[in-house]
């Protein structure tokens, strides 16, 4: 398998220093000075965007998207990898980004708790969130990220059974959307040294566990919040996206009829629409855009 040094020299993009390593950070467009920052999930790095950022860029907006520590192709280092590692990553990023306006930032599961600490640490920076199936719980709903935390036997766990399994699960549904091409970039970049390191240390420090307070800290009035769910998503339920807007202050809600988890790469104009359009977006047939107070 490629070596991360090998990966990085074939893709686009730059390396920033921030804090526990560098940073691949993926700056594209931006001619009407608005600009987005996409934040993603907890074990597809930046291109689980690739159809989405082409959408953005055409009305004119900058798109810049970045890798999580331990993720795609920034540094893997030895450190621990809990929430807070990840939100200073990502006020770094957003720091690099010298705007005369505050930024939209969409989250995608993880992502969206990370979104949502974002703007709660940064309120002026950030006028605008897109939560997109918001991790509420996912260490309370699943086993295996509980065996994965185990001292001593998770690592090794992760990287026999965790990261095949991901494989087979991306091979599957990357099959089914017509986007086969994205199987081989997830395999060469989960095989390369410390990505398994890094997800079972995020379920040893209960990183993807309880995200509540994220969304709860967040008060009325600071900035427009759109919730976006997938009506078959199993892996952020709309049972729990229902508990997470019941967390937030008034916000739009866009749910899309037959999306599942991955649906930024199957319903990209959609979440496009609904992101530049705002609340003026219009509803279609099989989905529903409406105002609502927690």
């Amino acid at each position: 398998m490629p070596s991360l040094d090998d990966l990085r020299r074939e893709a686009p993009g730059r390396l920033v220093q921030l804090g526990a390593g560098l940073t691949h950070v993926v700056d594209e467009g931006g001619a009407n000075g608005k600009t987005v920052l996409l934040v993603h999930g907890a074990t597809v790095p930046h291109w689980e965007f690739d159809r989405l950022a082409p959408q953005l860029r055409r009305t004119g907006w900058r798109v810049v998207r970045f890798d999580f520590f331990g993720h795609g192709l920034s540094d893997r280092p030895a450190v621990r990898y809990d929430f807070d590692l990840f939100l200073e990553q990502a006020l770094g990023v957003l720091d690099t980004l010298r705007t005369a306006h505050p930024v939209t930032v969409l989250g995608h599961s993880f992502g969206a708790a990370i979104a949502a600490a974002m703007a709660a640490e940064r309120p002026g920076s950030i006028e605008r969130l897109v939560l997109v199936a918001p991790l509420l719980d996912f260490m309370a709903r699943a086993l295996l990220p509980r065996v994965f935390s185990l001292p001593g036997i998770g690592r090794p766990l992760m990287r026999r059974i965790g990261v095949p399994a991901l494989e087979r699960r991306r091979r599957r549904r990357y099959a089914a959307i017509g986007a086969e091409q994205l199987t081989e970039r997830f395999v060469a970049e989960a095989r390369t040294s410390g990505y398994a390191e890094a997800l079972s240390s995020m379920f040893a420090n209960r990183t993807l566990g309880d995200q509540r307070e994220r969304y709860r800290r967040l008060q009325p009035g600071e900035r427009e919040i759109l919730v976006v769910a997938g009506a078959l998503d199993r892996i952020v339920p709309l049972r729990d996206v229902a508990e997470v807007r019941s967390l937030l202050p008034p916000h739009d809600y866009l749910e899309i009829a037959q999306a599942e988890h991955n649906v930024l790469l199957t319903h990209p104009e959609r979440v496009a629409a609904a992101l530049v359009a705002g609340k003026a977006v219009p509803p279609m047939r099989s989905e529903s855009l409406m105002r609502q107070a927690p």
